[in-house]
């Protein structure tokens, strides 16, 4: 199975975990395919300069070699994800009003502000 240039130095790639750039930077250190080949690089330097894929075409008609993609390690965390159910929120208005209504909301076990429930509170003492 011939495999193109372009899918067999991407392969390449990948198994190494480098990109192309990163591979091109050692391309100065060869100057022959046989070279490059030997220290394992992706590229080498031609006689006229010229960065170019140390492959040869018996390399193209082999098989793509399999890579196994890496597994992200589970996140461990202290504290486990929390959702809110449904319906466990209730949010109630009181509209500012006489004493009667704050002290009927306080009946029956609505909220209030601070300041009412400190007078109320003070009442109760007496």
């Amino acid at each position: 199975m011939a495999v193109t240039l372009r899918k067999y130095l991407n392969n390449e790639l990948k198994a190494k975990g480098l990109t192309a750039t990163e591979a091109k930077k050692n391309a100065g250190k060869y100057k022959s395919i046989a070279a490059a080949k030997k220290a394992g690089s992706l590229y080498y330097t031609d006689k006229n300069g010229k960065v170019m894929a140390a492959v040869y075409a018996e390399d193209l008609k082999k098989p793509l070699k399999e890579i196994k993609p890496k597994k992200k390690p589970l996140r461990s965390s202290p504290f486990p994800k929390t959702r809110p159910s449904s319906g466990s929120i209730k949010v109630e208005v009181l509209i500012p009003g006489s004493k009667k209504t704050i002290a009927s909301a306080i009946d029956k076990g609505k909220p209030m502000s601070f300041a009412d429930a400190a007078k109320k509170k003070k009442k109760v003492k007496k």
